[in-house]
């Protein structure tokens, strides 16, 4: 394909300098052999963009078992409950669904030790969380 390209592209520009010299346009050798050599590789270029395939892409998108989003969730409700005036039951709620995705006692469990809602201190929010991920580590 390349030889054809070649051969093609040799014969036009051999052909077309004695034509430029026949149409007195006063054709240099050299710039007439760069110029026609920058013609043809752009015309081969759209040529082999327009012959081609459009290109399939896949988007990287991160896999469904990344807790980006979720942590990021996760560190907001508990700044929120930090900062806020009265605390609300967001942090309890999150807490028994992480204790519902282990066991579902340990949900009921959780759930009936928070249920006045009232500000958690981090350190019962630690507890808590341990006691969670214990029940996995057991599993």
């Amino acid at each position: 394909m390349w030889r054809d390209r070649l051969l093609i592209g040799a014969t036009i520009c051999a052909a077309g300098y004695p034509l430029a010299v026949w149409l007195k346009l006063g054709p240099e050798p050299v710039p007439y052999v760069v110029m026609s050599s920058v013609v043809l590789m752009l015309v081969w270029l759209v040529f082999d963009t327009v012959e081609s395939e459009p290109a399939q892409w896949t988007p990287a998108l991160p896999s469904a078992s990344d807790r980006v989003d979720e942590a990021t969730s996760d560190l907001r409700i508990l700044t929120s409950h930090q900062q806020a005036s009265v605390p609300s039951e967001a942090v309890r709620d999150r807490l028994v669904a992480l204790a519902r995705a282990r066991d579902p006692d340990l949900a009921a469990t959780v759930r009936h030790e928070l249920t006045p809602v009232r500000r958690l201190s981090p350190a019962e929010i630690d507890r808590i969380l341990t006691r969670i991920e214990e029940v996995r580590d057991r599993s």
